[in-house]
């Protein structure tokens, strides 16, 4: 008599684990090459067949679009049985082994089902001939196939003979593929599992195994920017900020073992920070913005990117990099998913206070690098619009009180100035006393919580206009101008120079009332500014990045 109270529900299972929570093609993938990589192959090939086929809708132009995917390897292979039971949900010879990638026997058949509805297996061993068997989603659902299908002997595809090594091996092939990345469009498919899966595998890559994608060498692609082989001709390398620090974090469910934790830190290179503001085509062939963040590193293969849990999103934060590696018997204490495609630092656990301990001081010191290298970058930028005041400074009414100053009054005035921003590179304080000594007006930059989005000051001779970088027009506004048109930021710079010449023109109460005036402005401005919707350049900027040119 048939049962309706099976524990598992096989038409719905099939349907319901085909959104199991992987990202992408990529990460699909990634759990393919995981096994081939715990059967001991040194390659992983993969194939894509692709078809003529037109776009939905009337006058749209036909383009190459995926059907089928060949994954070979050289791995040792599987018998009868353990080929059966690789391609079952859960069912594996290595269930919560914390030696390798894979836990719980749900990557092969849980990332084929995620892309296509029908996935082949072929494996042999010896030389032999190989066996094969499948699963296909509709004959689940349709309640004709309860069960694996035997193995039985079969050949190789003809597509995918060339790919396959006759002494070992095994090839999987994706049929009917109805969930592959954009649209299945051959040639974007291709441009971006290329920087995905040499960023995944990097630290594979450069050791002992090989990745190609119709036949094509992947390269590491390495988000650090430190491997010497990872990077474009004649780009500089990143820079590792101080040693790698290592601790150890107790194994749960056995407290008298602990486990490796390692974290990296980079700085990326200076004149990136400069040069890349403006040339964001350039910025996106590096992927700079979408591999910033906390690299998870599992078992030498990255799981996942996440958002510092330390930091608010800051613009910094495209130029400096962490990276975090650990065992897989730390499983839980980092929250990977079965599908290794999520991790996760939990606030209040213990992870994440020992991580804060190592990772927030050097965060912030990254930060202050990467803010003093932008602050030489708006001198460089603020010189158009203090030369254009110089050059009017004889027409202009002169400023009382400032020539009458004694050359004493003079330099105790730059001496306190310069002494007040002493932690900056000796490099800018010089070029802050040069400024300071030939221009009447100037802008400088400070960081002050809560304040108008610039003050004035009288220094020595000269009138200091000093920009907030921590104001909301600063972030949202006057940085982005600065990069995207310079004449733009030298505009507003020399709005706020008038605005300064004005005010130390006026009389005392003149002044006074610039200065409420200008508290009042600037909440206002500020609370005008903060209905911006900044979010959809970043998306955009992302989904740019993900169909750009290939990494190695």
């Amino acid at each position: 008599m048939q049962s309706d109270y099976y524990i598992v529900r096989q038409d719905q299972f099939i349907k319901a684990t085909r959104n199991s929570g992987y990202k992408g093609t990529d990460s699909a993938l990634s759990e393919l090459i995981d096994n081939s990589i715990q059967a001991g192959a040194s390659r992983a090939d993969i194939k894509m067949i692709a078809v003529e086929q037109e776009q939905a809708g009337p006058g749209r132009r036909s383009q190459p679009r995926v059907v089928e995917v060949g994954i070979a390897d050289n791995g040792k292979g599987m018998d009868a049985d353990l080929l059966r039971r690789a391609v079952r949900f859960g069912d594996t010879s290595r269930f919560d082994d914390r030696c390798g990638l894979g836990r719980f026997g749900m990557g092969l058949p849980n990332a084929s089902v995620s892309q296509c509805k029908r996935f082949e297996v072929y494996t042999w061993r010896n030389g032999g001939k190989p066996l094969h068997t499948h699963i296909d989603v509709d004959e689940i659902a349709d309640g004709r196939v309860i069960e694996v299908p035997e193995p039985v002997e079969a050949p190789i595809p003809a597509p995918f003979e060339e790919m396959v090594d006759p002494q070992n091996g095994t090839l999987i092939v994706w049929k009917h593929c109805d969930r592959l990345d954009h649209d299945n469009k051959f040639d974007t498919l291709e441009r971006t599992l290329r920087p995905a899966l040499g960023r995944i595998f990097r630290h594979y890559l450069t050791a002992d195994f090989e990745i190609t994608i119709n036949g094509n060498s992947v390269g590491p692609f390495d988000p650090l920017y430190l491997m010497p082989h990872t990077r474009l001709d004649g780009d500089s390398l990143a820079t590792q900020h101080g040693d790698t620090l290592t601790f150890r974090a107790p194994v749960p469910g056995d407290p008298s073992h602990s486990s490796t934790v390692e974290v990296v830190f980079s700085l990326l290179p200076e004149e990136w920070q400069i040069r890349f503001k403006k040339d964001k085509k350039e910025k996106q062939r590096r992927h700079i913005e979408n591999t910033r963040g906390f690299s998870i590193v599992r078992a030498r293969r990255e799981i996942d990117l996440i958002k510092s849990p330390y930091h608010a999103k800051h613009w910094t934060d495209s130029w400096y990099r962490v990276e975090i590696r650990f065992d897989p018997e730390l499983d839980e204490v980092f929250n990977v998913t079965h599908t290794k495609q999520h991790a996760s630092i939990k606030n209040g656990s213990a992870i994440y206070e020992k991580l804060r301990e190592a990772i927030t001081g050097n965060v912030n010191t990254l930060k202050d690098m990467i803010v003093a290298r932008g602050k030489k970058a708006h001198q460089a930028r603020t010189k158009p619009a203090e030369e254009a005041v110089k050059k009017v400074d004889s027409r202009l009414k002169p400023i009382e009180g400032l020539e009458e100053k004694t050359q004493e009054q003079v330099e105790t005035e730059v001496r306190t100035f310069i002494s007040q921003r002493s932690d900056q590179p000796a490099e800018v304080i010089r070029d802050l006393e040069d400024r300071l000594s030939t221009y009447s007006v100037l802008v400088e930059y400070e960081s002050l919580p809560g304040a108008p989005f610039y003050r004035t000051k009288v220094v020595g001779r000269s009138i200091v206009i000093l920009v907030n970088t921590h104001h909301c027009f600063y972030e949202r506004v006057y940085r982005r101008i600065e990069s995207e048109s310079p004449i733009g930021k030298t505009g507003i710079d020399l709005v706020l120079m008038g605005l300064a010449r004005s005010e130390a023109l006026g009389s005392p109460e003149a002044r006074t009332w610039y200065d409420d005036q200008r508290h009042e402005w600037s909440q206002h401005i500020k609370a005008f500014v903060e209905q911006l919707d900044d979010t959809a350049e970043d998306d955009e900027l992302e989904l740019l990045n993900g169909t750009t040119a290939m990494i190695g």
